[in-house]
């Protein structure tokens, strides 16, 4: 069978799109091809509704739509006794038109889809993605090559070829869509919901601590980090002020030696050094206490403060920290993150 070539009138864009394939039919089935040595093979269409008006003064849709009846009786002459002027005696050829007025294949009119109403819709489809031009720019290099130029609810024109799909049994014509041009802009056709409806009847009510602006970080403090309100213990180094770098051997206080009685109590820590110098005559506890058992004098935490974590077994603390023990500089304010970032703590 012969095929066609046409370019249709102006029309809206009221369905489909010329960007993406669909590759599942309307049931929501996967597209598949159907006959043939590839029957069952994925089967992607592009296709496109577009809307031309009954009102046709100029008579441009009646050629286009006779363009379509010439085809279908000269491919099925056996449906068209009487020839492209007279009936088609199978009630369900498919012409690819249909009356936005009328009601589709679930019962549901048609006039209630946008642009429907007052118009003939005829439906475009291809098995590759038609080429697009904008109006009057025909040249290969002006082919729009951007997704999302042409959108539903736009003007175009469609060049493409119409042929018989040789079925007898559910007999219909091919509208091939070839190439699209974007003739006009029109209001946007937008599926799904309306924002302005869905989030209608004034902003919502905030729940307590949320705030309409941004919150600003305190000064100094690490990015997303937040210190924990309430007093600090005195002598430790406070998150936000950097730490001297990693200091060499001499510099890094002397251990001092365990007491010779094994069970006696160990003496915290007292030297506590400030940011960047070494403490004075430091002394040293004789080493870190076994896990799970509390520190000797342990700095307590801020009024109202979650208790303490306790250091696991990858956390060690580094000469960076001046001794500090992790409790206690946790205590402080201090997080994992902001130890290891400022090298107190590995």
């Amino acid at each position: 069978m012969a095929k066609t070539r046409f370019t249709s009138p102006v029309g809206r864009l009221v369905q489909g799109t010329v960007d993406e394939p669909q590759t599942k039919d309307a049931q929501g089935n996967l597209r598949v091809v159907k006959t043939g040595p590839n029957a069952g093979q994925p089967n992607p269409q592009y296709f496109i509704g577009v809307a031309f008006p009954k009102a046709d003064p100029q008579g441009e849709f009646a050629q286009f739509y006779n363009l379509l009846v010439q085809q279908a009786a000269a491919d099925f002459p056996n449906l068209f006794p009487q020839g492209p002027t007279g009936a088609c005696v199978h009630p369900q050829f498919a012409f690819k038109v249909i009356d936005g007025d009328g009601m589709d294949t679930s019962g549901k009119p048609n006039n209630t889809k946008e642009g429907f109403a007052g118009h003939w819709v005829v439906r475009f489809a291809s098995s590759y993605p038609p080429r697009c031009f904008y109006a009057g720019k025909y040249a290969a290099h002006e082919q729009i090559q951007e997704k999302g130029v042409i959108r539903r609810g736009y003007y175009v024109r469609v060049n493409g070829t119409v042929e018989g799909n040789g079925n007898p049994q559910r007999p219909g014509l091919y509208v091939n869509l070839d190439m699209v041009e974007l003739a006009a802009y029109g209001p946007e056709i937008v599926s799904g919901p309306d924002a302005s409806q869905a989030f209608a009847g004034g902003p919502a009510a905030l729940p307590p601590g949320a705030s309409a602006t941004p919150l600003a970080a305190p000064t100094g403090a690490a990015p997303g980090f937040t210190p924990p309100a309430g007093p600090k213990p005195s002598g430790l180094p406070q998150p936000g002020v950097p730490m001297a770098g990693p200091q060499s051997a001499a510099s890094v206080p002397p251990a001092q030696p365990g007491p010779a009685n094994p069970g006696a109590p160990v003496q915290p820590y007292t030297g506590y050094m400030q940011p960047g110098a070494a403490p004075a005559n430091p002394t040293l506890p004789a080493g870190p206490a076994p896990i799970g058992a509390p520190a000797a004098n342990p700095v307590p935490p801020a009024p109202g403060a979650p208790p303490s974590p306790i250091a696991s077994p990858g956390r060690v603390m580094l000469p960076v920290a001046g001794g500090h023990t992790y409790e206690a500089l946790i205590a402080a304010g201090w997080t994992d993150e902001t130890l290891r970032a400022q090298g107190m703590m590995q």
